[in-house]
């Protein structure tokens, strides 16, 4: 998956921290890999800090998608905020994390605390 890692292309730098984000298949909600399973929540998403971890997260997106649980899942950079939420460095990473851009006040991703 590290090849096929499509935020990285486009993001200068380390590619570390990172979250890995995908679609849950059922109903196509951008999903994170939290401590336990997957959640809509970006600021519990679990973050690797060095390549073990991120291997393990991949790992564990690779299985999630044989199991049918989500689609495409990927490792994205990411840069914490002062109170540690992870923010996606690429500005499509981004869009998908945060929600849909109408109405950011309604919708499900107006029960979480998305970085800004």
């Amino acid at each position: 998956m590290a090849a096929e890692h499509r935020a990285g292309s486009k993001v200068r730098g380390d590619t570390l921290p990172a979250i890995l984000m995908a679609n849950h298949l059922l109903d196509g909600d951008v999903v994170f890999l939290a401590e336990s399973g997957w959640t809509l929540d970006p600021s519990a998403a679990r973050i690797a800090f060095d390549a073990e971890s991120a291997a393990t997260m991949e790992a564990e997106g690779k299985a999630a998608f044989v199991a049918n649980l989500v689609v495409d899942p990927y490792l994205v950079p990411v840069d914490l905020t002062k109170t540690g939420l992870p923010r996606a460095r690429h500005f499509r990473d981004a869009m998908r994390q945060k929600g849909p851009s109408i109405h950011p006040d309604m919708g499900k991703q107006a029960e979480f605390t998305t970085p800004a």
